[in-house]
C-alpha cells in the first residue's frame, strides 16, 4: 500500500479484551475522574449484569443506577427518562452492554447529559462541539455494526461525531459467549462487509488497512465456529474483537455501495441488514476481479491469509481470495442465502433501493453502479 499524500485516521476507542477484562472497568473510570456509572444492560441477555456487578465488587467505583431492561428503538423519549435516572442517581459516566437500540440509547443520553440540549437537536455530521462523559461499551453482540463506531441513532435519525465513539471497548466471554447464533451471525457479516470495503475505499491509508486487515482474518477465522457454537467463549471473544475493530475502520471510511445498499434493502423488507451484506459483499468482490481496479494486494492478503497468499502466484491471487472468502461462507450454510432472490425480497424493490442508497451515500454512489451489484447478487453473481 502506497502512504496517501495526507490522511487523518482515528484510532479510537481503547480496546481492552480478554479474561478478567470486566476487572479493569474500574480502573479505566478511575482514570476519567469517574466512580459512579449508570450500567445499562440489555434485559433479555441473563447473566451479563450480574457478571459486570461481581466485577467491581472490590473496586471503589459505585454503580449509581443500574436500568436492566429492552430497548425497541433509540426515541427521545427514552433518552429522556434515561437521562433522568442518571441526574437523580448523581451518575458520572455510562457503561452499556449489549448492542443495537440500547448502545443508540445510551449514546444520546451522553449526548444530553453533556450537551444539556435534546440529543435529536445534534442529528447531522459533526454537531458536537466537545467532549461526552465517560462511555464504555461491553459488546454482547455488535448487531448494528454503528455500536463501537462514531454514530448514533435517535428518532430514525443518525448523529455522526467523533466524540461518540466510545473511550473503551471491553471484550470479555461473560458478556460476549451470550449472543445468539443469529446475533453473531449478523454482527459478523456486517462487519466483515465493513473491514472489505474499508480496504477498497478510495480513502484506505495504511492504519485503516491494517485495521481491516485484523478484522477481516479475525472474523474469517472464527465466525463460522462461533455462530456454530456461540458459547464457545475463545471465539465469540475473537468475533466480538473482529466486529469492533471494523467499527473503528467504518468510522474513518465513508460507507460503501454494500452498507448502503444493504441498509436501504432492510428498511424496505425488515430482513436483517447483515444477511444483505453477507450477499451483496460476495458481489462485489467478483465484479471487483472483472474490473480494471482489482482486488489489490491488501484485499488478497486479509482474504485469503498469509500461509495461502505466500504460496500464490500473483495472477492467481485474486482468485485465492474469492475462494477463501466462499470458504467462510460455505461454513456457514444455509444461514446466509446463496443471493437475494433467496431472502424473498420482490425484485421490485431493487430499483427503489438504488435510489435510496445514492441518497444516503456521502460517497458519492451512482445509481448505475448500484443497480449493477443487486442484479449481480439477485443472481448470485
Amino acid at each position: 500500500m502506497q502512504s496517501p499524500a495526507y490522511y487523518e485516521y482515528l484510532g479510537r476507542p481503547k480496546m481492552i479484551s480478554g479474561k478478567r477484562a470486566l476487572e479493569q472497568i474500574p480502573a479505566e473510570l478511575e482514570g476519567y475522574g469517574a466512580s459512579r456509572p449508570l450500567v445499562m444492560v440489555e434485559g433479555a441477555t441473563p447473566g451479563v449484569g450480574a457478571a459486570i456487578t461481581k466485577a467491581m465488587y472490590d473496586s471503589n467505583l459505585v454503580i449509581g443506577a443500574l436500568f436492566d431492561g429492552h430497548v425497541a428503538g433509540s426515541t427521545s423519549g427514552i433518552v429522556r427518562e434515561l437521562a433522568g435516572l442518571h441526574a437523580a442517581r448523581k451518575c458520572d459516566s455510562i457503561v452499556v452492554a449489549g448492542g443495537g437500540p440500547l448502545v443508540d440509547a445510551a449514546k444520546c443520553v451522553n449526548i444530553e447529559l453533556t450537551q444539556k440540549k435534546a440529543a435529536i437537536q445534534f442529528s447531522g455530521e459533526n454537531k458536537i462541539p466537545k467532549e461526552l462523559g465517560p462511555f464504555v461499551l461491553v459488546p454482547v453482540a455488535l448487531v448494528s455494526g454503528y455500536e463501537a463506531s462514531r454514530y448514533a441513532f435517535i428518532d430514525g435519525k443518525m448523529c455522526g461525531s467523533d466524540f461518540l465513539s466510545p473511550d473503551m471497548v471491553i471484550i470479555d466471554s461473560r458478556a460476549s459467549s451470550k449472543a445468539a447464533p443469529a446475533q453473531t451471525l449478523s454482527s459478523g457479516l456486517i462487519a466483515l462487509a465493513h473491514a472489505i470495503e474499508a480496504i477498497l475505499s478510495p480513502q484506505a491509508n495504511p492504519i485503516m488497512g491494517s485495521y481491516a486487515y485484523a478484522a477481516i482474518r479475525l472474523l474469517s477465522e472464527n465466525l463460522p465456529a462461533a455462530v456454530r457454537k456461540p458459547k464457545d467463549g475463545k471465539k465469540s471473544v475473537a468475533v466480538a474483537n473482529g466486529c469492533a475493530i471494523a467499527a473503528t475502520a467504518f468510522s474513518n471510511a465513508p460507507a460503501g455501495v454494500v452498507h448502503c445498499l444493504a441498509e436501504a434493502l432492510s428498511d424496505a423488507t425488515g430482513v436483517d441488514p447483515g444477511v444483505y451484506m453477507g450477499i451483496l459483499v460476495r458481489s462485489l468482490v467478483r465484479k471487483r476481479m472483472e474490473d480494471k481496479a482489482g482486488l489489490g494486494d491488501e484485499l488478497c492478503l486479509a482474504l485469503s491469509g498469509p500461509a495461502v497468499y505466500s504460496v500464490s502466484e500473483a495472477k492467481r491471487r485474486p482468485e485465492a481470495a474469492l475462494q477463501s472468502l466462499n470458504s467462510v461462507f460455505g461454513e456457514l450454510g444455509n444461514a446466509v442465502p446463496a443471493d437475494l432472490a433467496a431472502t424473498g425480497t420482490p425484485e421490485g424493490q431493487l430499483g427503489p433501493a438504488a435510489k435510496n442508497a445514492v441518497k444516503a451515500s456521502s460517497a458519492k454512489l451512482s445509481e448505475k453502479e448500484c443497480m449493477d451489484l443487486l442484479e449481480r447478487a439477485w443472481g448470485g453473481k
